[in-house]
């Protein structure tokens, strides 16, 4: 099947994502029904970290059509991007950007 069939004729997904992005399964999915791609998805990812690329490679999806579904996913909530601990969402958190400013002069 031609991958633009797969993804409904999209060619990009809605978020940011590379390779190495790290998505994990949602503790809280909802429960609206998936179809088997983005069902396998969710399972491959419940209650560890992979990278996207790692998806790609285990449901044999080439990488676009994976990001889209990834993205898919991240907009249905059945998966998340984890935070690394110590970082935070707000860009002029003043801790935030001191330990940035740190990391900087350290470089």
């Amino acid at each position: 099947m031609r991958p633009y069939v797969l993804t409904g004729g999209r060619t990009e997904p809605r978020h940011q994502l590379d390779r190495t992005s790290l998505v994990r399964a949602s503790s809280s999915p909802p429960k609206s029904l998936l179809g088997p791609h983005q069902a396998r998805i969710v399972n491959l990812c419940r209650g560890r970290l992979l990278s996207v690329h790692e998806v790609a490679g285990r449901i044999a999806q080439p990488l676009q059509v994976t990001k889209i579904w990834v993205s898919d996913l991240l907009d249905q909530h059945y998966l998340v991007v984890p935070t690394p601990s110590g970082f935070t969402s707000d860009p002029t958190d003043p801790v935030f950007l001191r330990s940035v400013l740190e990391g900087l002069e350290r470089a």
